[in-house]
């Protein structure tokens, strides 16, 4: 009797186990990213949910538009410069990127400086070109937003 298909079922054997190997721990890898980023997901909806402003005031003074926006979520906003700032001028929705406006100033700011904490107001000066500025909307990094009418 032959050893060929002995060796023939060995090496089936052998595939057999390599591939179910392979296909288990490819699985398990998918798995692994797809939780990662159900999680993210999960914990970038709390903060968004957690997260609330109101444009409290608005102020034009000459070609400038003063805007006092409050914090009135729990959620802190640190970073500033992520904010979006949208004016309706002219009839035409205009996009303000950070840089044509700036930051005044935040009252109070005991608590993490820099940063507008829950409570917090601050104070944004959005320089404009047309005199109809009628209407101010301004976004956070994760999509909450505030408008108002000037």
């Amino acid at each position: 009797m032959s050893v060929g298909p002995l060796v023939a079922s060995g090496i089936g054997i052998l595939l057999l186990v390599a591939t179910a190997y392979i296909l288990v721990g490819g699985t398990l890898a998918t798995t692994e990213v797809m939780v990662e980023a159900q999680n993210n997901l999960a914990v970038h909806q709390e903060t968004r949910m957690r997260t609330a402003i109101a444009i409290q005031n608005t102020t034009i003074a000459g070609q400038t538009l003063y805007v006092e926006v409050k914090n009135t979520g729990s959620e802190p906003i640190v970073e500033i410069s992520s904010l979006d700032v949208y004016l309706l001028s002219g009839g035409v929705p205009v996009y303000v990127p950070y840089g044509n406006w700036s930051r005044v100033s935040i009252t109070p700011d005991d608590i993490h400086p820099g940063g507008l904490d829950p409570g917090e107001t601050l104070t944004l000066a959005v320089g404009f070109k047309d005199e109809n500025a009628t209407w101010v909307q301004v976004v956070t990094g994760n999509g909450v937003s505030s408008s108002a009418y000037t």
